[in-house]
């Protein structure tokens, strides 16, 4: 049975600038990526927290990215945690955009960083992900959650 959000969040990006939302066509969305979420949108569109919480991860320091699964690991990301043990995870973002640091408080709606073309991408986008732990190792042992409505 898929698991959904029980955590409200708003659309990570600004709606005027959002193109399109994808939520099928990446092969790289399997597996424990099945809910994941792209959010078409230009380079360097604002990044924002989907919802209030604390930064538990930042990675900004990638320069590369492309259409291959070699650039898999350059992805730049942000990472915060919600209430109800929930996480958002926001991917390919431009380099040394955070504006955002672990540990941080981060207000729904605030400014985390921007969208860039890091990572295995193909075109600018904002992967973005809600996720629970399922056991210890941060890299392997989750599962994203369905989050089908986003609050305006």
């Amino acid at each position: 049975m898929e698991k959904s959000a029980i955590n409200r969040y708003r659309l990570p990006v600004p709606r005027n600038l959002l193109e399109r939302v994808d939520r099928t066509s990446s092969p790289a969305h399997a597996g424990n990526l099945r809910n994941a979420i792209d959010f078409i949108v230009p380079e360097n569109t604002l990044v924002l927290a989907a919802a209030n919480g604390i930064v538990t991860y930042v990675k900004d320091d990638s320069i590369i990215g492309g259409p291959n699964p070699i650039y898999w690991n350059f992805t730049n990301f942000v990472t915060i945690m919600h209430a109800n043990e929930e996480y958002s995870r926001y991917d390919h973002l431009a380099t040394q955009s955070s504006k955002v640091k672990v540990g941080q408080v981060v207000s729904e709606g605030q400014e985390i960083a921007r969208v860039g073309m890091t990572g295995y991408t193909f075109h600018p986008h904002l992967h973005f992900q809600v996720f629970i732990f399922t056991r210890t190792n941060i890299w392997i042992d989750f599962d994203t959650v369905s989050v089908q409505d986003f609050i305006s």
